[in-house]
């Protein structure tokens, strides 16, 4: 039995290993490989048990023919519904970001376009204990310039990337961008990426209402993440909270395991003590019979668990934007047929299929691709378009206000939500931000997903 993760994910991450090869002294300039031939047979045995779409790959491929492994993978894919399968030949650092201890500068980035070409970086959070936190960088900070070189379209994304600068302030006065004369200097560490980047209690007229920034869904070692989703959730439970408001609006997803720890300590008591299906999991034709012939429940359905730090909640208020994205969808559509799941902000990216994560016998190359979609206890899924918000309100990120603050105008709609009063603060909005367009870099989306533990089983299908 090979251990094996699964795991939602968009984007691509291109990345490329030498191998060192004999030459052929005949066909030295035609020759693959025998090591990158057997990468070739290793992708293509994977992907034919267990693509989702194994009946639909490309054929006709002579595998010992491809020189790189790369563009042999997707060149298999079927490219007229999949978008985010993908394969790395950098195992080693992908197990890095799944274990929530990534080499990183500790912040993370709304890029914007200013004009045609310019474009700005927005901090939507930063990590406590970060090198970007002990440089002094705070969420709603506009980044100009990094080393004092201004960014555009083609180079924002290889800067912000570096692994040690300087970054020069600005902000937004009469609607314009104006420097502060503010540098602020980081370099890239290891850094322990605790999701749960806020949390406090509002006391709001008289309502104790719960509030939890979460930004990824990740365990941690040893459960280090969960443990102290626990201790967060001993607090509100303590103070007796009426109402809970979860920010998912830069959570791209995670582990389905801390997205059940997650919805399990929201839910109604009744649904978690009686173990109740949150979301169930559908694979290729052949890989399904197989998996429910011989009961391999834990592919099959995941469901809620009884933890003591449980708040048994009947109403629940999520944040989101288009970054929102796999485990930030399956934990809201996954509690919606139990309790009244209350959207609030944007629409969510709309990811709703998954990956196992598989390396090869080396740990050196890892592919991912999909193999399953999940759907909640109501059948829900295929939400291609992400979830519609049930009130719309535009996250606003330039000169955001900080985690939990009330005046926020997405916190503010579920305050006036939960109590019944109206929220001023709504009709509040920063100039300048209207003038600026988001972007999305391709490699942003890599962040897209879902991951979930289990153990790959040995089988010919």
């Amino acid at each position: 039995m090979k251990k094996a993760v699964f795991y939602i994910l968009t984007g691509t991450l291109v990345l490329f290993l030498a191998y060192g090869c004999k030459k052929d002294p005949v066909t030295e300039e035609t020759k693959v490989p025998e090591e990158i031939i057997a990468i070739n047979k290793w992708i293509y045995d994977n992907m034919s048990q267990y693509y989702l779409w194994n009946n639909r790959m490309t054929t006709g491929i002579d595998n010992t023919k491809e020189s790189d492994p790369e563009a042999y993978f997707y060149k298999l894919l079927y490219t007229e519904k999949d978008k985010w399968s993908y394969i790395t030949s950098d195992y080693a650092s992908l197990a890095s970001e799944l274990n929530g201890d990534p080499v990183t500068m500790g912040y993370y980035p709304a890029f914007y376009l200013v004009g045609t070409k310019n474009v700005i970086i927005v901090v939507c959070y930063v990590y406590p204990g970060s090198s970007a936190a002990e440089a002094g960088l705070e969420r709603g900070d506009i980044i100009l310039t990094i080393n004092n070189t201004s960014l555009d379209t083609t180079n924002y994304y290889d800067m912000y990337s570096s692994k040690s600068y300087s970054v020069q302030l600005g902000t937004v006065t009469n609607n314009t961008l104006v420097a502060t004369g503010e540098s602020l200097n980081m370099t890239a560490r290891v850094t322990s990426t605790d999701p749960a980047v806020e949390h406090k209690i509002l006391d709001i007229d008289g309502y104790k209402i719960g509030y939890l920034a979460y930004v990824e869904f990740i365990s941690g070692e040893n459960d280090a993440f969960l443990l102290e989703l626990d201790n967060i959730f001993s607090e509100f439970k303590a103070a007796g909270i009426s109402d809970l408001i979860v920010d998912l609006r830069y959570n791209p997803g995670g582990e389905i395991d801390a997205a059940l720890h997650l919805a399990s300590e929201i839910a109604p008591s009744e649904v978690t003590e009686s173990k109740a299906i949150m979301v169930n999991m559908v694979y290729n034709g052949d890989l399904q019979a197989y998996l429910t012939s011989n009961n391999y429940e834990s592919y099959l359905y995941y469901k809620f668990k009884t933890i003591s730090t449980n708040i048994n909640m009947d109403r629940v208020y999520f944040l989101t934007t288009s970054r929102s994205a796999s485990a930030s969808e399956l934990i809201i559509t996954g509690l919606d047929p139990f309790m009244d799941v209350v959207q609030i902000g944007e629409s969510t990216y709309g990811k709703y299929v998954g990956s196992w994560v598989m390396p090869d016998d080396n740990e050196e190359w890892a592919m991912m691709p999909i193999v399953t979609k999940f759907s909640n206890a109501n059948g829900f899924s295929d939400f291609v378009n992400g979830l519609t918000p049930d009130y719309e309100v535009e996250d606003e990120q330039v000169n955001a206000v900080p985690f939990g603050d009330p005046s926020d105008p997405m916190i503010a709609k579920a305050i006036e939500l939960a109590t019944g009063k109206s929220a001023k603060s709504l009709k509040v909005k920063t100039p300048g931000q209207e003038r600026f367009k988001q972007i999305i870099p391709a490699e942003m989306n890599l962040k897209n997903n879902l991951v979930i533990n289990v153990e790959l089983p040995g089988h010919s299908l």
